[in-house]
């Protein structure tokens, strides 16, 4: 009865139709193919909306924190230990957070086709934890500040430790307050570790202001809660110094799913239902590259960059077509252009690097069947000149150009700079 009679009189659960339409937002942003059926994907999906059920159940707990700082109820239940007196008080937020992230599961269910597996629940408990982390900032804040002061500054403050280091040029600073910038891939999975150090720094942070929210000793607990923000940020840190600006991954082990034979194509699990399509597809080009003297693959594979590719395999770069549209041709024929260099240059046993855009890409485009218009806009000026010097070679020749030049490696320059 108190439980429920602190729900009615609180204004937290009024928060969930505005921020469920945000939500959606947030996750229909970062879901715009066909259903992938990729279970990671979905928790991921779901964690992408920390950026705003975290602000929000903050500001939230500041405002309910103020509340009970008016009435003075809690001072008046002083046989109960403090963490049962804080989640009876906080159950509006918590009530309010459990919505929120159920809906966020659906909604990224619904984009996705599946419920969250493998490392997507640690996605998923990605955004429970962080947004616990601020709705203790948040009780913390109201409990000292007016609620009309806390909450705002709470909700503002959650949203800027999140979302305003992705546009900042401090590398470092991003990974730490738990806006995951990218997903995992159905070949790369996210480090653990992506998680765990934002979960980390939102513990220290939280502790830092529920020390500042004490109102015995306030000395003390001011220096205890500068020492323990410093040491979370320097800890912080040290531990995404060497991050740089992209998401830490690693390759996913899943066994992948193979059809037909010269080629053989294999796929990750999740595109079982595409791997035949995809060899009628990759068949014509095949055989365009064939008769420019080009040798042919025995298998295409989609698998991790960070994978050596042996000789006569090459990367099949592919994704499922945005929703509500069929695949493009001229896309496959272009990432299928790529995927000649890249196996060209696997199969003489050099590096390996995907560079759209590059000059021996381009002649492999024309080859196949792409419109010149389409490769010469995106080629500059003197690019486009040179692949059309190329082609009036005889065709011995301009084999042998396109393996050399997809051998050595000039065209990778830019992506290792």
């Amino acid at each position: 009865m108190i439980t429920w009679a602190n729900l009615r009189a609180s204004a937290a659960p009024w928060l969930a139709i505005p921020i469920l339409i945000y939500t959606y937002l947030y996750i229909d942003d970062v879901t715009f193919t066909a259903p992938s059926r990729y279970g990671v994907q979905s928790g991921e999906s779901a964690a992408y909306a920390v950026a705003i059920i975290a602000p929000a159940t903050a500001a939230a707990a500041a405002w309910e924190a103020g509340r009970h700082r008016r009435l003075g109820a809690l001072r008046f239940t002083g046989q109960r230990s403090a963490l049962p007196q804080f989640l009876r008080a906080a159950s509006p937020v918590l009530t309010l957070l459990v919505v929120l992230v159920t809906a966020a599961l659906m909604m990224a269910h619904h984009a996705v086709g599946v419920m969250p597996s493998g490392t997507g629940w640690l996605a998923a408990a990605h955004l429970i934890v962080i947004s616990l982390g601020w709705l203790v900032i948040g009780w913390s804040l109201g409990s000292v500040l007016p609620r009309s002061i806390a909450a705002p500054a709470a909700g503002i403050g959650c949203w800027a430790w999140l979302s305003v280091p992705q546009a900042t040029s401090n590398a470092w600073i991003r990974h730490l307050g738990g806006f995951i910038d990218g997903q995992s891939s159905v070949t790369d999975l996210i480090s653990p570790a992506v998680y765990l150090v934002p979960w980390g720094v939102v513990a220290g942070l939280a502790l830092a202001f529920w020390l500042l929210a004490r109102r015995s000793r306030r000395t003390l607990a001011t220096v205890l809660a500068l020492a323990v923000a410093t040491a979370t940020l320097i800890v912080g840190h040290a531990a995404v110094a060497d991050w740089g600006f992209g998401t830490p991954t690693h390759p996913r082990g899943a066994a992948p799913y193979c059809t037909g034979k010269a080629p053989m194509v294999c796929v990750p699990p999740e595109y079982e239902p595409y791997a035949q399509q995809l060899r009628q597809d990759a068949l014509a080009p095949i055989e365009r590259l064939k008769e420019a003297g080009i040798a042919a693959p025995d298998e295409l594979r989609i698998a991790s960059a960070e994978n050596s590719l042996r000789s006569g395999i090459w990367p099949l770069y592919w994704s499922p077509p945005p929703r509500g549209a069929h695949p493009d041709a001229a896309d496959f024929d272009s990432d299928f252009a790529e995927s000649a260099v890249t196996g060209t240059a696997a199969h003489a046993g050099a590096g390996v690097c995907e560079q759209p855009g590059s000059l021996p890409a381009a002649w492999a485009a024309l080859v196949v069947g792409l419109k010149e218009k389409d490769v010469q806009e995106a080629l500059t000026p003197q690019d486009w000149a040179t692949v059309r010097s190329v082609q009036r070679l005889p065709a011995g020749d301009q084999v042998a150009w396109f393996t050399r030049t997809a051998v050595n490696l000039k065209h990778c320059g830019k992506v290792r700079s």
